[in-house]
């Protein structure tokens, strides 16, 4: 009968101007659906926690890091197996993990690692949150953490159970009562559940009228399918009932946009739940379908509901109903007065999708795609805030990438097929899913394409088969095939929240396996850069660094920190230019980027100097500092006692700032720093997986490496500000570094002395020989003395080492002995130390496979 219904549309309009807005009208609430589906996402995020304590904290210690409240904290916070340790005022310590506190016994000294006895308490005090993201989520409001972490993870399942009953309930009373009633039900209560939801006073009424909220989204979505379906013509049915998707994506968008701008969840769901209420306010003005009045024999209704149509899409001779009764009139009496009665006709069940093999196997097979499509959906829909980088932007691209994909499936349907569109996009997004697996996490942008890729894909395929599974089936089991494959669709969106938490479980392919742990041995300008190399250049390894002097007391701090390179025996001069290119091009990137003044950096210009022509006189680092030239002779009167000189702009380094600047990046990574004495490189085999040592002059003890020897400077740190332009000697013991605080003068070069003691002879010999060069220096204040020891070796000793102590290995990559070309060599040396590093890592992976097959 409903094939002759369709001549109506031949009359009225396929879609005119009335479907139109019927169909925008009726479809905007479907963006609401998507928002109720995914408000989730946000609404139970958990923030990084710890117990709380009982009493008034005064002092906070985390890692190496101190503060005295314990929102400086969280910054630094990398992983759920940190702890905080803290003060209170009654003079007790206290180490907070997330789930346990333990007492320390007997300790008056508040340090990080402690080894004596500790007394373990549960969190009866409840929790502390880290509120730099949201000011509060449904986890913290009811501390869904630890032993109550499962009850956070219930809340989009039970969703999704309310959403498979909804579609059950409310599709079968649309066709008892009229999809316009339903219609007006459920985006009511949409609206109010939706509010209520905000309003909740424990977890298990939220659960519940979040319950009811996903029931009614789910009954409205159903029926607004048929709704849309049966006002709109054949012609333009395919695109209409496919858009509607398009609406439910909206959703999703508007879910990660307001959840940017909107951080406590009741307030958050509040405006996701207003959206809902310009539908409710107009909604009433919907007419029934003139099928379903059909259906029911309200032949005038339906009339009067044609005849709006035709009037609003300017029809001036409408269908007339009788006319379409009249031509099945003939059949209507034959099924009243012959041997088909109605009351004999037969009643089909599940079991007809089964009748036989043919008919099996393609129920089995549609199930299976509406199972996948809705699984790979809610998958990707779900776990795109899991990825790193924006999570709202992440949600969003999530969301958008859908709008195409249903613009593609009604192309592909149009133009290819339903098959030929479903086949490849079921199998892109199913490879997608694989390569997913291999993208290292830290890889956050590409893991976002990915995601939406798949998301693209499952979008065209889980769009297209409702109308799919309609068509393969013969009309008398039509629709308990539709409604058959819509049940194990939700069974999937059920599941799919699972898949998403077995994330924190097991995640299969070895680059989401635990990551390799570096331990770092020096925290001078050496150990730090190689550590901030590896941390950013690494993505599978966590780096700590660990030393038993940190700035202001290290060697580096010291360093007069210009840009010119010293020569070192045995290394190719090429391999010292790269290294020194590479310093240079980054400290260049800082000078010009915002954070120059606090890492010390700045240009300088100026001049060195040779009492005699030197050999080389134009040296290989000359094009790579700015304007490198020879002086002129106007230029030379300036110093009567020298013959030649090259003038040039290279970069100047307060290193203690610097210092302090790498360290904070460090931090920033991730990374943990650690003040302890290493006696033996072997005390970290247990915790670390490779060490990377950047000890310095202590590699004479700690590696017994004879090679290594200190050359003691010492410098002169002044008050000079009128001192713009460097000056050097070309034989490198006299020097004037104006730099961002000071002016550095030097300096001494004494081999095999060991003295960290300020020799006031060689102060006064350092200020006479720079005064000689710079007479205004006389009138220089504020003048300190600084000594330190250049761990210097007949080459930088830079490669890989493996040390074997009762049968097992330790991978050790050395980084040290640059001499006072240190700072001028850094980064280079940083990345050739790092990718030895890999290097290790491959091996240990290598090593671990094979002992898996």
């Amino acid at each position: 009968m409903a094939s002759r219904w369709e001549r109506l549309f031949d009359s009225v309009g396929h879609f005119g101007r009335f479907q139109a807005c019927v169909y925008f009208a009726s479809a905007f609430q479907a963006i609401s659906c998507g928002i109720h589906y995914l408000a989730s996402v946000f609404m139970a995020v958990t923030p990084k926690f710890v117990c709380s304590v009982p009493g008034n904290v005064t002092s906070i210690l985390f890692s190496n890091s101190s503060s005295s409240r314990i929102e400086d904290i969280w910054t630094l916070w990398t992983s759920t197996k940190n702890y905080i340790v803290v003060q209170l005022e009654n003079g007790e310590i206290w180490e907070l993990d997330q789930c346990s506190r333990s007492k320390r016994e007997g300790s008056l000294y508040l340090a990080y690692e402690y080894s004596g006895n500790k007394s373990v308490f549960s969190c009866s005090d409840g929790y502390i949150y880290d509120h730099t993201k949201w000011k509060s989520t449904i986890v913290t409001e009811w501390d869904l953490v630890c032993h109550r972490e499962w009850l956070a993870k219930l809340t989009q399942p039970t969703f999704m159970l309310g959403v498979l009953l909804g579609a059950v309930i409310f599709g079968d009373m649309a066709d008892r009562v009229g999809r316009r009633y339903i219609m007006w039900f459920t985006s009511t209560g949409q609206f109010l559940f939706g509010i209520a939801v905000a309003f909740t006073f424990d977890y298990y009424s939220f659960v519940i009228i979040r319950f009811l909220l996903a029931m009614v989204s789910s009954g409205y979505l159903v029926v607004v399918f048929v709704y849309v379906t049966e006002y709109v013509g054949i012609k333009a049915r395919t695109w209409a009932s496919m858009h509607v998707h398009a609406f439910f994506a909206v959703g999703v968008m508007v879910v990660a946009l307001v959840g940017f701008l909107v951080r406590t969840w009741w307030i958050y769901q509040i405006f996701l739940s207003v959206t809902t209420l310009p539908f409710v306010l107009c909604c009433w003005m919907l007419p029934e379908t003139p099928f379903w009045l059909l259906s029911e024999g309200r032949y005038e209704e339906a009339q009067k509901v044609v005849n709006v149509m035709a009037r609003w899409n300017k029809v001036s001779t409408p269908c007339k109903i009788s006319e379409l009764c009249s031509i099945q009139q003939d059949d209507l009496v034959r099924c009243r007065t012959g041997d088909n009665d109605t009351s004999t006709a037969k009643k089909h069940s599940i079991l007809d999708l089964f009748y036989n093999w043919h008919i099996a196997r393609r129920t089995i097979t549609v199930w299976l795609i509406w199972f996948t499509g809705s699984l790979g959906y809610y998958v990707f829909s779900l776990s795109s805030v899991n990825l790193g980088g924006n999570e709202y932007l992440n949600l969003f691209l999530i969301g958008a990438v859908e709008l195409p994909a249903y613009v593609v499936a009604c192309i592909g349907m149009d133009k290819l097929g339903r098959r030929n569109t479903l086949t490849p996009f079921l199998i892109s997004s199913a490879v997608i899913c694989a390569l997913i697996m291999l993208i290292p996490q830290d890889f956050s942008i590409l893991s976002v394409l990915a995601n939406m890729a798949g998301k693209f894909a499952i979008g065209v395929a889980f769009g297209l088969i409702y109308l799919y599974t309609a068509e393969l089936y013969p009309t008398v089991i039509r629709s308990l095939a539709v409604g058959s494959g819509s049940m194990m669709c939700r069974v999937g969106s059920i599941v799919a929240p699972f898949c998403v938490y077995l994330t924190s479980v097991w995640i299969f392919m070895p680059q989401h396996m635990a990551k390799r742990k570096i331990a770092v041995v020096g925290a001078g300008l050496i150990g730090l850069s190689t550590a901030v190399y590896i941390s950013e250049s690494i993505s599978k390894c966590s780096v700590t660094v660990i030393s038993d002097k940190f700035t202001p007391n290290t060697t580096s701090d010291v360093a007069a920190g210009m840009l010119i390179p010293h020569t070192y025996q045995g290394i190719p001069i090429h391999q010292q230019k790269q290294w020194f290119r590479e310093t240079f091009d980054y400290l260049f990137e800082i000078n010009n980027s915002s954070e120059a003044s606090d890492a010390g950096i700045n240009l300088v210009s100026g001049w060195q100097i040779f009492k005699t022509i030197p050999d080389e006189v134009l040296p290989f680092w000359s094009d790579v500092v700015l304007g490198f030239r020879s002086m002129t002779e106007e230029e030379l009167k300036k110093f009567p006692q020298h013959r030649f000189g090259q003038a040039f702009t290279t970069l100047k380094c307060d290193c203690p700032s610097y210092l302090l600047w790498l360290e904070k990046r460090l931090k920033g990574n991730g990374s943990q720093v650690y003040a302890r004495r290493i006696e033996d490189l072997w005390e970290l085999h247990s915790k670390y997986d490779i060490v990377v040592n950047c000890s310095g002059i202590g590699s004479r003890e700690l590696m017994g490496d004879l090679e290594i020897y200190p050359v003691r400077g010492q410098v002169l740190k002044v008050d000079a500000p009128w001192v713009n332009h460097f000056i050097r000697d070309g034989d490198g013991l006299t020097y004037i570094y104006p730099g961002i605080h000071n002016v550095t003068l030097g300096g001494t070069r004494q081999k095999d002395n060991w003295s960290l003691s300020p020799d006031p002879r060689s102060s006064k010999d350092i200020f006479d020989r720079c005064c000689a060069l710079e007479p205004s220096l006389q009138r220089a204040q504020d003048i300190k003395v600084r000594v330190g020891l250049r761990p210097s070796r007949l080459a930088v000793r830079l490669q890989k080492e493996i040390l074997v102590h009762d049968g097992k290995n330790l991978p050790v990559v050395h980084n040290y002995g640059h001499g006072s070309g240190g700072f001028s060599v850094h980064r280079g040396t940083a990345k050739e130390a790092a990718r030895l590093v890999g290097e290790c890592i491959a091996a240990l992976e290598g090593s671990s496979l094979k002992a898996k097959l």
